[in-house]
């Protein structure tokens, strides 16, 4: 697969492992370990860049070729960050200078935000009792009011040296997103009975004033796998969720949910638009656990308002409150990892109809239809 990375130069000044950066003076040298950094976009098989004014955590496990098969940790969390030196940018741990062994390799395992706490459910947990083939998180609770975008890189094996990619040099990182993200888009059907009766015309002002969802599980365990494939050379593997409850890849969620609500009085035009555009907290790229969908749980509420007005020009308005299970809506039947789901709500003031449709896009994105 065509890989594109955002990365790095080569610096260092020696062969040691590790030397603490405390006013060392950084050259250009290969022999520093650098990293080349990307996030996975499904929908074009590309990658995109991963943002400069962020950082990730590192690890590196050491096999030493004396010793085969036995791999101790060599990089332990180490905060990767993006830096500049000599007008070159490149992507390296933020208080130390890892340098490359003389012998064996390293196998690499990112993650991203960065956490200092290693014991954090932010934090994937890594197997060493099976050579690092197993990646875990462990009661990880997403924030409502703050979500995050978890990431976690293919495991980059048998690396011996920075490799160049595009004039770019380091570790291939490339990451892929943990958890699903949602977005609602509004519209109008139709604001008038024009296209009907030109001749005794009526409009309508359609008013969403909150989107509420409900039974949302916010809380999980995710367990990846994956086959090492050492002595094949310097390559990246990919990790594959081991749940098999449900034909989706999703987490093993526990019992706590949570409730999410926009509050924002917009008036609907016949273009779709996202709902709460222009706030501070608009209904998009709210970033959730990923889950299957079921009767009575996952829900949405629409509270409206439609206001018609008569040919005449007498005007009367009437409150709304719908509540649909995002599980009526079968072209999305989960909410899955690095899946970016656009729902558009799209209420026709004739019969008081909504129509919600559900998609795919970005990340590898979904879309989908709800009906009123």
């Amino acid at each position: 697969m065509k890989k594109f990375f955002l990365l790095a130069a080569l610096v260092g000044v020696a062969f040691t492992s590790c030397v603490k950066n405390e006013g060392v003076a950084v050259t250009a040298d290969q022999n520093q370990i650098t990293f080349e950094v990307a996030k996975y976009k499904a929908s074009s098989r590309a990658e995109v860049a991963y943002p400069t004014d962020q950082s990730f955590g590192a690890y590196a496990y050491y096999e030493n070729t004396l010793t085969p098969g036995t791999h101790s940790l060599y990089i332990d969390n180490a905060e990767i960050v993006y830096k500049v030196a000599d007008g070159n940018g490149y992507w390296a741990a933020k208080d130390e200078i890892y340098f490359w062994p003389t012998q064996g390799h390293l196998d690499f395992v990112s993650y991203s935000p960065y956490n200092a706490d290693a014991t954090s459910p932010a934090v994937p947990k890594i197997s060493d009792t099976d050579v690092q083939q197993t990646l875990k998180y462990e009661g990880f609770k997403v924030d409502a009011a703050n979500p995050v975008d978890l990431l976690y890189s293919d495991k980059a094996m048998q690396q011996t040296a920075n490799t160049a990619h595009y004039g770019f040099t380091g570790v291939p990182t490339l990451f892929h997103h943990a958890l699903a993200k949602l977005n609602f888009l509004v519209k109008a059907f139709r604001l008038d009975n024009r296209n009907d009766s030109p001749d005794a015309v009526t409009s309508w002002t359609v008013t969403i004033k909150k989107i509420t969802l409900s039974g949302i599980y916010d809380e999980g365990n995710l367990t990846m796998k994956t086959t090492n494939v050492h002595d094949a050379g310097a390559t990246t593997v990919q990790w594959a969720n081991t749940i098999t409850a449900v034909p989706y890849d999703v987490w093993s969620n526990t019992s706590s949910q949570t409730t999410k609500e926009w509050n924002c009085e917009q008036v609907l035009t016949t273009v779709a638009r996202t709902y709460g555009a222009g706030t501070a907290d608009p209904a998009q790229n709210y970033f959730i656990l990923p889950q299957a969908l079921a009767t009575g749980i996952q829900q949405i509420t629409v509270d409206y308002s439609i206001a018609t007005t008569a040919p005449g020009g007498q005007t009367a308005t009437v409150d709304y409150s719908t509540t649909k299970n995002f599980s009526e809506f079968p072209a999305v039947p989960a909410w899955e990892q690095g899946k970016n789901i656009t729902y558009t709500i799209d209420i026709d003031p004739v019969g008081d109809e909504i129509h919600f449709a559900p998609a795919v896009v970005d990340w590898e994105n979904i879309e989908g239809a709800i009906s009123f």
